[in-house]
């Protein structure tokens, strides 16, 4: 139902807009929101960098992760946590990106979007969209209708186990820093039909507010993730580990039950303002 009332809404937005190739206004109106004539930027492309920033929220469903672990070292360093998961968690998150199209006409838009703190979520995306070209106050304005795609991992950031020995080994990997950061995180898959506003302010930058409404596929493929942490990390620091949560050498529950995916989705309204660095005019 989700994926058809998406269809729905995307098609009705392109319908309305797709209505501005005629544009009717009234002279009262003739100032302030005019089509933009056919000289300016009808027929010119653009490529652009892109600095966004907006509010993120991550739906939960709030209870108890609790996680036992021993590695593979003669001595065996063990991990003990429970971890209480929210009702939610609300954060902000910075996105850089690329973009490419026609001021009028189909467009492109890639972007990494990441926020951070006791949970965190990266996410990759590619939009499709077609751009509106009109005027409001005298300058450039670009109304973008489009679908998005996005592939991202959430986690949780559940402690640290320590060395008690030697070094700490995950499969192959040995470590001999002093402890390791563990994360427990998954992948997600998450499609959105999203609205651009676009106001050209000067000759090169423009400033942006897109609103999309995400639609999760769910999420899959939960695993515990070992690091060095940032203050004691060296240029011989062995890369990250990743254990699977059917590892035996792993145990971990939530509420009681083993884990199969987390808690977690990333649906709902994700809405981003900032800036572009516009070229190729």
């Amino acid at each position: 139902m989700k994926a058809l009332l998406t269809l729905i809404f995307t098609l009705s937005v392109l319908s309305v807009f797709g209505q501005w190739s005629t544009p009717m206004f009234s002279d009262a109106e003739a100032d302030v929101f005019l089509p933009a004539p056919k000289e300016s930027l009808y027929l010119q492309r653009y490529r652009s960098i892109f600095l966004g920033f907006g509010p993120r929220y991550l739906n939960t469903d709030p209870g108890t992760i609790e996680t036992t672990f021993m590695d593979d070292s003669p001595s065996m360093d063990t991990f003990n946590s429970t971890f209480e998961v929210k009702d939610g968690y609300a954060q902000f998150a910075m996105n850089i990106g690329y973009k490419a199209g026609r001021y009028r006409g189909t467009s492109h838009d890639y972007l990494l979007d990441v926020t951070f703190g006791k949970n965190y979520t990266a996410k990759f995306a590619y939009s499709w969209g077609w751009n509106f070209l009109t005027k409001l106050k005298g300058k450039d304005f670009v109304i973008r209708p489009a679908i998005q795609g996005i592939l991202g991992g959430s986690g949780f950031r559940i402690g640290k186990i320590q060395n008690n020995a030697s070094y700490i080994q995950i499969n192959e990997k040995k470590y001999y820093e002093e402890e390791l950061n563990i994360h427990l995180q998954g992948s997600s898959l998450t499609f959105a039909p999203r609205i651009d506003f676009t106001y050209i302010f000067a000759n090169r930058w423009d400033f942006f507010l897109k609103a999309a409404y995400d639609v999760p596929a769910g999420n899959s493929n939960p695993m515990l993730q070992f690091s060095v942490p940032d203050k004691i990390s060296t240029d011989d620091t062995p890369t990250d580990s990743f254990v699977s949560i059917d590892n035996e050498n792993l145990t971990i529950t939530y509420n009681g039950e083993p884990l199969v995916s987390l808690p977690y989705t990333t649906g709902g309204l994700r809405v981003t303002f900032g800036v572009s660095y516009l070229w190729n005019r």
